[in-house]
């Protein structure tokens, strides 16, 4: 259990020290008080990203001095968890010794949803995919590394494929077999491999009754990964393949057509809940895959990712947000929520949880 968190020259806050005595905490206030900015930094010190932003514009600005920073720190078990960063680096800390990003994230875990990022998540295939790898990344810390080098050979590969389509255009020539493209095919199929044995692992993880998610590829010839999930070589041939044949479109398109940067998947209760769902069933099931997910690490690291819920009630009515804000899920780890109205969140919430107003601070 998180049981405090110091803020320096972090977005609004020069000093902020909060310390908590509960496993449900409420941060309350009026907007632009800060209540996001505390679970912003609470993301960033136990996942290493801001879930608002990619740059660090959360670095406060009116500082005064050449160089710029900003501390977050908590307590965890009685130890000491400390990120450092400024313009040109960052240090983690375990009980005041510089130690490793992987030894530092090893120790914690965090999971943020907010009302906007609950839309994406039925509108949005890309947001689709970013939760799948969150919650693998979660689990095993060298899933990021795959996902950094496969971002980076796509890169590459398409930046390739844009100078031979501009070959094919002007000049007719279809380079399927040019040497530099094979190159960065091969290592597109080996990464895609590693990256669909843990979704599809991940996919099977969801399934209970009456919820699942089916996993949809970009190209039915891929479908036959599915037999072979666990397999990557088997994986890898299947790619390999489907890879070959893509080659022509691929040029002539200018980008890869094939991989997992490409697929979906979709959430099942009794229907198709993204074509069929109400706007309340989307948002329970939403609700269902987050507790779901929180499961799924927990089993796999030993301890529940801390939860940070970012006025989510304020897009619920009062008969959901009990379904959403269940107690026996609740209990089961340290949950931050923020909102504008405490009066809205269930009674045994307000009765149990620790309170910030954030008007004071």
């Amino acid at each position: 259990m998180i049981k405090s968190i110091k803020l320096q020259n972090f977005r609004k806050f020069k000093d902020l020290e909060l310390k908590f005595k509960s496993n449900i905490i409420i941060l309350y206030g009026d907007n632009a008080q800060g209540k996001s900015s505390v679970l912003e930094a609470l993301h960033i010190i136990c996942n290493g990203t801001s879930p608002w932003s990619s740059s660090d514009e959360y670095i406060r600005n009116n500082q005064t001095g050449i160089t710029k920073h900003s501390r977050i720190e908590i307590t965890i078990n009685e130890h000491k968890y400390a990120h450092y960063k400024d313009n040109n680096r960052k240090i983690y800390m375990i009980d005041d010794s510089k130690t490793t990003p992987k030894k530092f994230f090893l120790q914690n875990s965090a999971t943020i949803f907010n009302p906007e990022r609950i839309d994406l998540l039925m509108l949005s295939p890309n947001q689709r995919r970013i939760f799948l790898d969150e919650t693998i990344s979660h689990m095993n810390y060298e899933y990021s590394s795959i996902l950094k080098k496969f971002r980076n050979v796509l890169r590459q590969r398409n930046s390739y494929l844009k100078k031979l389509s501009k070959k094919f255009y002007e000049r007719g020539i279809i380079a399927k077999n040019d040497p530099q493209l094979n190159f960065w095919t091969t290592q597109l199929s080996e990464l895609s491999s590693l990256i669909y044995k843990e979704r599809l692992n991940i996919i099977q993880k969801f399934k209970q009754e009456n919820f699942s998610l089916k996993y949809n590829f970009c190209d039915k010839k891929m479908k036959p990964i599915k037999k072979v999930k666990n397999k990557i070589d088997e994986i890898q041939k299947i790619l390999d393949t489907v890879l070959e044949e893509s080659k022509k479109r691929d040029i002539a398109t200018g980008y890869s057509n094939i991989g997992p940067h490409r697929d979906d998947w979709n959430i099942f209760t009794d229907q198709d809940v993204k074509k069929y769902g109400s706007r309340g069933q989307k948002r329970i099931a939403i609700g269902n895959l987050i507790f779901k997910s929180q499961e799924i690490v927990a089993k796999e690291l030993g301890y529940y990712p801390i939860l940070l819920l970012d006025d989510i009630a304020s897009e619920l009515d009062t008969k959901n947000t009990k379904k959403v804000f269940n107690k026996k899920i609740l209990n089961n780890q340290q949950t931050f929520i923020t909102t504008i109205n405490k009066k809205i969140l269930p009674k045994y919430i307000q009765e149990n949880a620790q309170f910030f107003n954030l008007n004071r601070y």
